[in-house]
């Protein structure tokens, strides 16, 4: 690609959008997605970055390209003008073609921020390495950035994870873990360009340990001009699973920083700084390690001149070590102490969420925003979530836009025009989005997130599968656990499955739907993970059929299988879809093991 394009924009409406599920629930207000004109790396998805800005009516997406050679991308900006236009630009290498970095998912992507004169400066594609940092030599030309690492402090450390934010004014800050290996310890420092002399100073080294490794997640500024900064710790030098969820505040007028109090701090602070530093402490007696309950990409809502919230995920053991995934948290401060509450608990639903997570607050209403993802027998399926709540009420649950393959990666802002901006990435499909969503209409508009997982379990290729959770009636059941009811739960497992008796020689399973639909297709999901032969406990002889207006109709003969996912064609239209086996396996136990049964309506 030339460095500098011009782009058609690509503009889907929700409506569009959500046509790919059969009546789907309503899109959050009147939220306007729009697909950015570009192809986005494999690379492009972290959960710390900061991939957006906005600034004199126009919006900024910085992102990993795919690049010529495997492996490696280019990064690029792509500019959204008040016009709808978009405008394309690589950074550039020494000899003028677009600069490439190897991939490294979670590492290396890019974080910008403009300044108050509307110049881009870029961090991008760090893991250890010496500043890789470009700025615009134009205001707002994404197609003038120029490499300028060496107007940077601290040249010769390694530095991860820069996150940005813009002053009330007008510098520009960047706060980035330091590498000082041979101390084992990798600090966090905040850096500021000041647009008076167009250079770049140290702010502070915020915080270090001995033996831990810091993880920045945010900047936010307030109205007041204060630098709020959030992070961190994981046991050095580097872990998934992060601890001691922190937050501090820098007031550039004096240089001083202050706690969520307002108590005065001094710098660096040390992993165990307090609870009115650490929102996220240990839970019930545990030390740092790497089995530990865990924080994840926090978020900050901050509005007028303090801090709302922080949105974090928070990853909890239900049974022993064993995790059952992320829960999504809420954490303020209520004048005395720390408040955490669980927005979502994922031990409550069948489907996880992804390593990202956004926050905005607006008057007394605040949003957090998540991708939902639903595995099992349809693939990974995600769906982009708002949860939101005026004052202290219920959280209520909203989808916005469709249900995709491969969304992985999001970042959410608050908009001087009254909207949230958020900044959506599915890498896996090359997938980028531009969604704005008003604060208009009712607070706290949604509904219960059950209503979300069951339509994105329910969601597949091809339509709703509308089996999914309904009654179900078999002959037989082996034991405890293997009832008829996990063949539609919408879950892919050996501890998921329907399996019937030693001795039911002609097994079979009915499926009871809501009511009468058009079907299309019938898959039938069979078999066992860890069986010594593969194919031989898979569903081998079986009749589909389908109750009609007219009776029971088959709809097809599977004889001879070895497959553990067969899909029936079907245009019928029922109300009851049953499986008659006449030869459930072929090993010796010879009992019939279901995973799923999935009935895809069609229209």
């Amino acid at each position: 690609m030339n460095r500098g394009t011009v782009l058609r924009p690509v503009i889907l409406t929700a409506a569009a959008l959500l046509a790919a599920c059969l009546a789907p629930l309503p899109a959050a207000g009147s939220t306007s997605l729009e697909q950015v004109p570009v192809t986005v790396d494999s690379s492009n998805q972290s959960g710390w970055w900061r991939p957006l800005d906005s600034f004199g009516g126009t919006d900024y997406f910085a992102y990993n390209a795919p690049a010529a050679t495997a492996g490696r991308h280019e990064v690029h900006i792509a500019a959204r003008a008040a016009d709808g236009t978009w405008r394309d630009g690589c950074l550039p290498d020494a000899s003028g073609a677009c600069v490439t970095y190897v991939d490294d998912v979670g590492h290396n992507q890019p974080s910008i921020v403009l300044d108050g004169e509307g110049v881009i400066h870029a961090f991008v594609s760090m893991h250890g390495d010496g500043w890789r940092y470009y700025r615009a030599t134009r205001p707002g030309d994404v197609t003038s950035l120029a490499e300028a690492s060496a107007t940077l402090p601290d040249a010769g450390l390694g530095f991860t994870y820069p996150v940005t934010a813009r002053g009330k004014d007008g510098s520009a800050y960047v706060l980035v873990r330091a590498h000082r290996d041979a101390a084992a310890v990798r600090d966090g420092r905040l850096y500021r360009f000041d647009t008076a002399t167009h250079t770049w100073s140290r702010v502070a080294v915020v915080a270090s340990g001995t033996n831990y490794s810091f993880y920045p997640d945010d900047l936010q500024v307030d109205a007041a001009g204060r630098v709020h900064v959030l992070w961190e710790w994981g046991p050095w030098p580097a872990t998934t699973h992060r601890h001691l969820g922190s937050y501090a505040v820098f007031d550039p007028a004096d240089g001083s920083w202050h706690d969520v109090t307002g108590a005065a701090l001094t710098v660096p602070l040390a992993p165990g700084a307090g609870n009115t530093v650490v929102y996220q402490p240990y839970e019930d007696g545990e030390t740092i390690t790497s089995t530990s309950r865990a924080v994840q990409t926090a978020k900050l809502a901050v509005y007028g001149d303090r801090l709302a919230g922080i949105a974090y995920r928070y990853l909890t053991a239900r049974s022993g070590s064993t995790f059952t995934g992320f829960d999504v948290r809420y954490a303020s401060w209520d004048g005395a102490a720390w408040q955490r509450e669980t927005v979502l608990a994922r031990a409550d639903h069948a489907v996880d969420n992804s390593a990202t997570i956004g926050v905005t607050r607006a008057g007394a209403v605040t949003r957090i925003y998540f991708v939902a993802e639903a595995g099992g027998c349809g693939g990974v399926r995600s769906q982009v979530v708002r949860a939101e709540r005026s004052g202290a009420g219920p959280w209520a649950f909203s989808p916005l836009g469709e249900v995709r393959q491969g969304l992985q990666r999001l970042r959410a802002q608050r908009s001087v025009n009254g909207t949230d901006l958020l900044y959506v990435t599915a890498p896996f499909i090359g997938g980028l989005w531009r969604a704005t969503v008003p604060r208009d209409g009712e607070p706290g508009a949604g509904g219960p997130f059950s209503e979300i997982a069951d339509r994105l379990l329910a969601s597949g290729a091809g339509g709703l599968n509308v089996a999914l959770n309904a009654p179900v009636t078999v002959s037989s059941v082996l034991r405890a656990g293997t009832e008829g009811g996990k063949a539609v739960d919408g879950l892919c497992s050996d501890d998921s499955r329907w399996i019937s008796a030693e001795g039911d020689t002609a097994p079979s399973i009915t499926v009871r739907l809501a009511r009468a639909y058009p079907i299309g297709e019938i898959r039938v999901h069979s078999g066992y993970s860890k069986a010594p032969v593969p194919g031989t406990d898979v569903l081998r002889d079986f009749a589909v059929e389908a109750h009609t207006a007219s009776g029971w109709q088959q709809v097809a003969t599977i004889t001879g299988n070895t497959a553990g996912t067969v899909r029936v064609p079907a245009s019928v239209t029922a109300d009851e879809v049953r499986l008659s086996i006449s030869d459930p396996s072929g090993n010796a136990l010879d009992v019939a093991r279901v995973y799923e049964i999935e009935v895809v309506a069609r229209g």
